[in-house]
C-alpha cells in the first residue's frame, strides 16, 4: 500500500496572501453592501490607517465613543411576542455601548462598532394583601419594605452592530444581527436589523432627548418596528443665564448639605434618588396642578447631570407609581425637563423647566412643550408633626401669582449622605397633649422587669400586625428626644451624647412614622401612613403618641396612639402591644374604629441570642451525625466479632434506618453538590451565622452508605443461614405487627390534619382574616417519619420475643447511643422553650418540628418510649427474647438450649 502523500510544512507564501485578502474582503463586501442597501443618507468611507488624532470634527475617538454611548433608554413597539407587554414595571429598557470608533477618510464621518441591548418589561404582580409589607434585614437589624415582585420573562435581543456617525448631521446608521430570548422563553437568533439614531449636536432645554430607530431586514420581519428615545449624556449646552424664577415662599432654613460647601454632583444626585410624594391639601396647590395639569401622586428626579460650575439638567417624571429603579429611563404619565445651578449660599437648588409632549403615534416619540415651569428643591432644617421631610420641593407656574405651587416632600434620608445635621432641629408641638393621655390611661403605673433605654434604643423599632381584619405595617422612630434616627442607628453619632442624658429621664419626647398596609373599615386593604409625636417611659415601656393623616385632602391630627413595651427580658414573642384610636365622636366622619396592633418578633439583643442559638444548633448537628456514623462503625466491627449476629438482626428495623438516612439525601440533593463553596460571615458576638451544610450532607452520605453495608451483610447471613427459614418467618411477624401500626399512625395524621385545616378555614371566614399558607399534609407526614425513627427498635425487640433469641445481635455501643441520638433533640427543645425566645418564624437547625414531634408531652414520651425500648433489648439479649412472656414456647426453647451428652 503507498503511502500517503507528504504535505509540504513551507507552503507557498503567494497562496497564504490571496486567502487572507478574501477573508479580509469577503465579510467587508458583505457588510458594505447590507449597509448601503438600507442606510441611504449615509455614506460610508474607508478607514485611515493611521490614526492622528482628532476625530473627524476635532476631537478624540475615544472620547466621541463616550458621546455616543447611551446607557439607558425607553423603547416601544416591537411586538409582544419577542418584548412582552409595553405598559410594564420595570419599564422597557435599551442600552448603546459602542466598541470601537474609527476615523474614516470622510472628515466628518466616524465606522462605529457598537452593541445594542433591547430588554422588554414584566408585569407586575398582584399587589400585597397587607401580610407582606415589609421584610426583616438581619444583617441591619431592621425591617425594610419588600421590594416589588413581578411575572412572567424580559424579552432580551442583543445586536451586534456596524456603520457609520456623520458629525455633521448628528446620525448614526448602523446594520447588524441580534440574538436573545423571547418573552415567552424561546431562542430567537440571527435577527437582521437596522439602527437609526438622532442625536441632538449640542442638547439644550429645548432639544434634550436622543431618538432612533430599530427596524427588521428580514423577510418577514419578525418583530416590529422599535422606537427609542432617551435623555441626551453628554454635549449638553447650559442656557447662558443659569437663572430662574425665585420661589413663591419666603426665605427658608436649610441644611448645608456639602462638607466645605463643595459642591458634587455625585452626591447630589444620590440625594434625590428617593421619590418626593406631592400635597395638593391646599387651594394654592390645587390652581398650581391645573394650570400644570398635574394629579399624579409622586415625583421622580428621573435623570440627574451636572456641570463642573454648579449648572444642572434634570429629567423629571410624575407618576402614580414608585416601583421603578431610578436606573431606568422612565416616562411616567407626564415628565418635564428642568436645567438651574445650585445656590450654594442658600442651600437649594434653583430649576427652570419645559413640559415634556408625546409628538408621535408612539410613546417614544417625546418632544418639548410649553415651558414657564419652576421648581426649588432643598433640605429643612426645622421637622415638626407635619412637616419631617429630609429633601423638600415645590413646583409652580412662573405665569401664575406668587404663593402658588404644589409641595413635594421625601422622607427618606440619603444612605450615603456626607453632610452635617447637627443643625437639625424638631419642634415638638403635641407632647403636652400626649402627657395628659398618657395619665388618663394609666401608662405612668408601675411595671415590672427593664425595658428599652439608652442602651437599646434600636428596639424602639418594630413591625405590627393588625389583630383585626389582617394587615401589617411598621413604626420606627424619627426622633429620640433631640436626635435623629433612621430606623437602625442615630444618623449624627458624634453628637449622640445628648441622648444619652435625656434617656436618664422618665419621659422621652419622641416622634414617629407608622406606615402599614390595612384598612379603616376593614373591607379592602389601602396603604396608610401617620405621623405621630408624644412621650415614652423608658421605666414602664409606654409609648403615647398623639398622631395625623391625610384624608383625602384633609388632615385629621384627632389620634391616639399607645403602645406598651414587654420586658426585654420576656420568654414571650410578642412584644409589643397597642392600640390606635380615633379621639372623635362616632358622628364624626373621620372617626374609625379602633385598631389593636400586636409586634411579634425578638429584641436586637434576642436576635444576637437567637443567632448564636442556630450556631449552636448547627454544631450539634453536625456532632449528632457525626456520632451517628460512629456507632454504626461500632456495630460494623461487632458483627465481625459475633459471626450469629448478623442473621439475628432485624431487616426490618434495618430499613427504617436507611430510609431515615435517605430522605434527607434525596430531598437536598441538588443542594448537595451545588454552592459547595459556600461561605460564611462573622456575625456580633464572635459566631457564625452557619456551619457549611455541605459537610453534614457529605457525613449523611457516608452514613447512609455504611448503613446499607450494613443491611446488605444481615441479609446475606440471613440468606445462607440454616436457619433461614425460622428467621424469616420471625421477621413476617415483624412485618405483621409493625406495618399496620405505621399505617394506622399514618392515617391517625391525616386525620388530625384534616381536623386542624378544616378548623383553621372555618376560623378565616368568621373572623375574616386574609388567606395564609397552606399547611401541606407531607409536612406532617414528614413528622410522623421521625416519630417512627425515634421507635427504630421497635422491630428488633418484636423479633428476639418472635424468635426467643437470646444473641447479641446489636452492640451496646449502637443501639445506647443511637437511642441517645434520637432522645437528645427532645430534652433539647425542652430547654429551648425555656431559654430562648420563640419568634414569628423560627429558623431550627437541630430539632427542627418538621423533622419529628415535638411538643412538651412528645418531649417527655418520646426519649421515655425510646429508653424503654432499649431497656427491653438488653434484658432480651442477656435473659432470651421472650423473658417477659410467660408461656409454652418460651418453656421450650429453654428446654431446648440445654445440651445433651450420650453415655
Amino acid at each position: 500500500m503507498a503511502p500517503p502523500p507528504r504535505r509540504d510544512p513551507n507552503p507557498n507564501p503567494l497562496l497564504l496572501v490571496v486567502v487572507a485578502v478574501l477573508l479580509l474582503l469577503v465579510p467587508a463586501t458583505a457588510v458594505a453592501a447590507t449597509y448601503s442597501d438600507h442606510c441611504h443618507g449615509l455614506p460610508s468611507a474607508p478607514d485611515l490607517a493611521v490614526d492622528g488624532g482628532g476625530g473627524g470634527a476635532g476631537a478624540d475617538p475615544s472620547s466621541l465613543r463616550l458621546s455616543l454611548q447611551l446607557p439607558t433608554g425607553y423603547f416601544s413597539g416591537g411586538g409582544a411576542r419577542l418584548f412582552g407587554p409595553d405598559l410594564s414595571l420595570p419599564p422597557r429598557s435599551f442600552s448603546f455601548l459602542p466598541s470601537s470608533v474609527v476615523r474614516t477618510t470622510d472628515a466628518s464621518l466616524l465606522h462605529v462598532s457598537a452593541t445594542l441591548t433591547v430588554s422588554g418589561g414584566r408585569r407586575r404582580r398582584p399587589p400585597y394583601d397587607g401580610r407582606h409589607l415589609f421584610e426583616y434585614d438581619g444583617q441591619a437589624h431592621r425591617f425594610r419594605p419588600r421590594l416589588p415582585r413581578f411575572a412572567g420573562r424580559r424579552g432580551s435581543v442583543t445586536f451586534g452592530l456596524e456603520g457609520y456617525y456623520s458629525s455633521a448631521s448628528g446620525e448614526l446608521c448602523m446594520v447588524g444581527t441580534g440574538s436573545g430570548r423571547a418573552a415567552d422563553g424561546t431562542a430567537v437568533n440571527l435577527l437582521s436589523a437596522v439602527l437609526r439614531v438622532r442625536y441632538p449636536g449640542r442638547a439644550n432645554l429645548t432639544r434634550p432627548f436622543v431618538t432612533g430607530s430599530l427596524e427588521s431586514t428580514d423577510s418577514p420581519s419578525f418583530f416590529e418596528p422599535v422606537s427609542l428615545v432617551t435623555y441626551a449624556e453628554e454635549g449638553y449646552a447650559y442656557a447662558e443665564s443659569a437663572s430662574c424664577p425665585p420661589p413663591p415662599t419666603g426665605r427658608l432654613d436649610a441644611l448645608q448639605v456639602f462638607e466645605g460647601s463643595k459642591f458634587s454632583c455625585a452626591h447630589l444626585s444620590s440625594l434625590f434618588k428617593a421619590p418626593f410624594r406631592l400635597d395638593y391639601t391646599n387651594g394654592s396647590s390645587e390652581s398650581a396642578a391645573s394650570s400644570l395639569g398635574l394629579h399624579q401622586r409622586f415625583m421622580l428626579v428621573n435623570r440627574m447631570r451636572c456641570a463642573d460650575d454648579g449648572a444642572v439638567r434634570a429629567y423629571v417624571v410624575f407618576s402614580n407609581q414608585t416601583d421603578a429603579s431610578a436606573y431606568y429611563f422612565m416616562l411616567g404619565e407626564k415628565a418635564m425637563v428642568v436645567e438651574g445651578f445650585w445656590d450654594e449660599k442658600r442651600s437649594r437648588l434653583c430649576l427652570k423647566g419645559c413640559h415634556v409632549v408625546n409628538s408621535g403615534p408612539s410613546r417614544a416619540d417625546l418632544a418639548v412643550g410649553e415651558c414657564g415651569i419652576g421648581m426649588s428643591f432643598w433640605f429643612p432644617a426645622v421637622w415638626s408633626l407635619w412637616e419631617r421631610s429630609f429633601s423638600a420641593g415645590l413646583v409652580w407656574n412662573t405665569s401664575l401669582k406668587s404663593g402658588e405651587g404644589i409641595a413635594a416632600s421625601s422622607n427618606t434620608i440619603a444612605p450615603y449622605f456626607r453632610g452635617s445635621l447637627s443643625g437639625l432641629k424638631y419642634n415638638y408641638t403635641k407632647v403636652d397633649e400626649a402627657k395628659k393621655y398618657y395619665e388618663k390611661y394609666g401608662l405612668n403605673k408601675k411595671r415590672k422587669g427593664k425595658f428599652p433605654d439608652s442602651n437599646s434604643y434600636r428596639d424602639l423599632t418594630f413591625r405590627f400586625f393588625l389583630q383585626k381584619g389582617g394587615g401589617s405595617g411598621y413604626a420606627s422612630p424619627v426622633t429620640i428626644g433631640s436626635m435623629l434616627y433612621d430606623g437602625n442607628s442615630l444618623v449624627d453619632p458624634d453628637h449622640s451624647y445628648p441622648i444619652m442624658t435625656e434617656m436618664n429621664h422618665r419621659l422621652l419626647d419622641v416622634s414617629y412614622d407608622i406606615h402599614y398596609v390595612g384598612n379603616w373599615s376593614l373591607e379592602t386593604f389601602r396603604r396608610q401612613h401617620i405621623s405621630a409625636e408624644g412621650v415614652y417611659d423608658a421605666k414602664t415601656g409606654s409609648l403615647c403618641m398623639i398622631a395625623c393623616r391625610v384624608v383625602n385632602i384633609s388632615l385629621d391630627c384627632e389620634i391616639l396612639v399607645i403602645a406598651q413595651f414587654s420586658p426585654l427580658d420576656t420568654k414571650i414573642a410578642q412584644h409589643v402591644k397597642g392600640t390606635i384610636r380615633s379621639l372623635r365622636k362616632k358622628t364624626d366622619p373621620l372617626f374609625f374604629e379602633p385598631l389593636d396592633i400586636a409586634s411579634y418578633g425578638l429584641y436586637i439583643d434576642k436576635v444576637d441570642e437567637s443567632i448564636w442559638r442556630m450556631d449552636l444548633e448547627s454544631t450539634m448537628a453536625l456532632i449528632s451525625m457525626t456520632l451517628s456514623c460512629l456507632f454504626i462503625a461500632v456495630q460494623l466491627f461487632h458483627v465481625k466479632k459475633v459471626t450469629e449476629a448478623l442473621p439475628a438482626m432485624s431487616i426490618t428495623m434495618l430499613v427504617v434506618l436507611s430510609l431515615g438516612y435517605m430522605i434527607p439525601l434525596v430531598l437536598n440533593f441538588e443542594a448537595l453538590f451545588k454552592n459547595s463553596n459556600k461561605q460564611t460571615f462573622p456575625l456580633s458576638g464572635g459566631g457564625w451565622l452557619e456551619v457549611n451544610e455541605v459537610m453534614v450532607r457529605i457525613i449523611t452520605m457516608v452514613t447512609f452508605l455504611m448503613q446499607l453495608r450494613l443491611l446488605q451483610l444481615a441479609w446475606s447471613a440471613r440468606s445462607v443461614d440454616v436457619s433461614k427459614d425460622q428467621s424469616w418467618a420471625a421477621e413476617k411477624k415483624v412485618l405483621w405487627i409493625c406495618l399496620p401500626l405505621y399505617i394506622i399512625g399514618a392515617v391517625v395524621t391525616w386525620v388530625v390534619h384534616m381536623q386542624f385545616s378544616n378548623n383553621r378555614r372555618m376560623l378565616r371566614k368568621v373572623a375574616r382574616l386574609p388567606r395564609i399558607n397552606r399547611h401541606a399534609f407531607w409536612e406532617d407526614l414528614v413528622s410522623y417519619g421521625g416519630l417512627i425513627l425515634d421507635g427504630f427498635l421497635l422491630p428488633q425487640v418484636i423479633l428476639n420475643a418472635c424468635s426467643g433469641s437470646k444473641v447479641k445481635a446489636l452492640s451496646p455501643g449502637f443501639y445506647i447511643g443511637s437511642t441517645l441520638i434520637r432522645a437528645l433533640p427532645h430534652v433539647y427543645d425542652v430547654f429551648r422553650a425555656k431559654h430562648f425566645v420563640p419568634s414569628l418564624r423560627p429558623f431550627y437547625r437541630y430539632a427542627n418540628p418538621r423533622d419529628d414531634l415535638f411538643s412538651l408531652a412528645w418531649d417527655i414520651a418520646i426519649p421515655s418510649g425510646a429508653i424503654l425500648l432499649s431497656v427491653l433489648l438488653f434484658l432480651q439479649q442477656r435473659l432470651g427474647g421472650a423473658f417477659f412472656i410467660c408461656s409454652k414456647n418460651r418453656k421450650a426453647s429453654e428446654y431446648e438450649m440445654v445440651s445433651t451428652v450420650s453415655s
